[in-house]
């Protein structure tokens, strides 16, 4: 039997090859870089290539590319730039070829094929940075947070902002008392999105077509039920999709909501998601415009907690006087009082209502909070934006450093996200079990906790 016929046999009987107990720093490479192999190579997956190579080159070096639709015109500046690295188009083979050639790899192809190559990565004792969500589905979050913790490797999610100055701020805020006695949190993403055009007038999947020559379409499905080949699932059309993606909560969620659930709700799970709002709904694709209501328990942080979730260009949260409209570097800043939201355009971010007053972050991967009330005199400094979150990845790897977005960390806002598009997806508001991790009720919305069954010959991911 050949290393990937082995392979294969161990991860059905949820085996896993390589354990190391625990992490311990070692040369890598003969010139002590960090060997990084790139599952994805196309769109943000090119993006976090170059950001690698920019923010770690003296740690850092690329040794394999790996695409499904290798060749095809997203890949080609990454192609164009690493002619000599080896060339795949399934992770499996590439692992089967190059597991010893490799340290850690860079996870960036879509959202419900993150689960697969993690843990194959993960088996094999690799580190891995995946892009946000982690995953697809509640178990498959779940897995992937007891397979880190089984095999003591580096993990990091691709929220890029929660190694920004942000990150620093409200964790000293919170530590210092600043943020407290949170009542309400409005998180929001109205910028329009790939299937608001459609409207929400979806009857079916798309029809077939030919697949392209460069595309291997069978390894691009991974687990998931099998569909006919179309474009509107590919390059980044995945989203629209429930079967592949998780919608704007799931793209934007991560960037938007990642310090209030670590801080304020210490990684928690609600108890209850209301679905305010639900406009475009349909069987197949995400609604236009939806307006999500988290319940969590009260801590010693906070009585019980409620968390809004708007997306939708123009489903837009009302918002407190003295809103300051923070827009992209280079472009002035608008601090008049603002109370109609349809005033002017709203950008990612969140509004956080205290009893001292309100604070809020109007861009959201990295500008900073503004804070508006009776809080402290003097607010605490916090410690400055130091290294980006692809180095500190790196330098993880190397053990120098810890992550910021540990999958014991991004695992469970993730799992948050799977339960908001559950709501959306049956179109109705849920209970939740944290205990027994179950919708209470309700059977149909309960199947999307697991979701469908992999297809055959992708079992053997879904064992620790």
């Amino acid at each position: 039997m050949n290393r990937r016929g082995l392979l294969k046999t161990l991860l059905a009987a949820g085996v896993t090859p390589l354990m190391p107990a625990a992490f311990s720093p070692r040369a890598y490479a003969a010139n002590g870089k960090v060997r990084l192999a790139a599952i994805g190579v196309g769109q943000q997956a090119w993006y976090d290539i170059q950001q690698f190579r920019k923010d770690a080159p003296d740690i850092c070096e690329l040794v394999a590319l790996c695409d499904t639709d290798m060749g095809a015109k997203a890949t080609l500046p990454a192609i164009k730039d690493y002619p000599a690295l080896p060339r795949y188009r399934d992770f499996r083979v590439m692992f089967d070829e190059m597991a010893e050639q490799i340290d850690a790899v860079l996870i960036a192809i879509p959202d419900f094929s993150h689960f697969p190559a993690a843990m194959h990565a993960m088996k094999l004792g690799k580190a891995v940075y995946v892009e946000k969500p982690l995953a697809h589905t509640y178990e498959e979050c779940d897995l992937l947070i007891r397979q880190a913790k089984a095999s003591g490797v580096v993990t990091q999610m691709g929220n890029q902002g929660h190694s920004t100055i942000k990150y620093h701020q409200f964790k000293e805020y919170v530590g210092k008392g600043v943020v407290k006695d949170v009542e309400l949190v409005r998180v929001h993403m109205n910028m329009a999105r790939r299937w608001h055009k459609y409207k929400g007038n979806i009857f079916t999947y798309p029809i077939g077509e030919d697949i392209p020559a460069t595309l291997d379409w069978d390894t691009w499905l991974a687990t998931a039920r099998y569909h006919e080949y179309s474009p509107e699932y590919t390059q980044g059309e995945w989203r629209c999709w429930y079967d592949f993606g998780n919608g704007a909560l799931g793209d934007w969620g991560a960037h938007t909501m990642d310090c209030v659930h670590q801080f304020l709700l210490k990684c928690d799970l609600p108890t209850k998601i209301d679905l305010v709002k639900c406009e475009g709904w349909n069987q197949f694709a995400f609604p236009c415009a939806t307006t999500l209501a988290f319940t969590f328990p009260k801590n010693d942080l906070h009585d019980d907690f409620r968390l809004e979730w708007y997306d939708g260009a123009d489903n837009w949260p009302k918002l407190p006087k003295g809103f300051v409209f923070d827009v992209p570097d280079g472009i002035p800043k608008n601090s008049a009082n603002v109370e109609d939201s349809s005033a002017k355009k709203l950008y990612p971010g969140k509004e956080m209502y205290c009893k001292d007053g309100t604070i809020w972050q109007s861009l959201s991967h990295k500008h900073p909070l503004h804070i508006v009330g009776d809080f402290n005199a003097k607010l605490p400094d916090y410690p400055p934006e130091t290294e980006t979150h692809y180095r500190s990845f790196i330098r993880a790897v190397r053990g120098e450093t810890k992550t910021t977005s540990p999958f014991e960390i991004s695992g469970r806002i993730s799992q948050l996200f799977t339960l908001g598009c559950i709501a959306q997806r049956v179109n109705r508001s849920i209970v939740f079990n944290r205990a027994k991790g179950e919708i209470v009720g309700d059977e149909y919305a309960n199947y999307f906790i697991k979701g469908p069954r992999p297809r055959k010959g992708w079992e053997g991911y879904y064992k620790v």
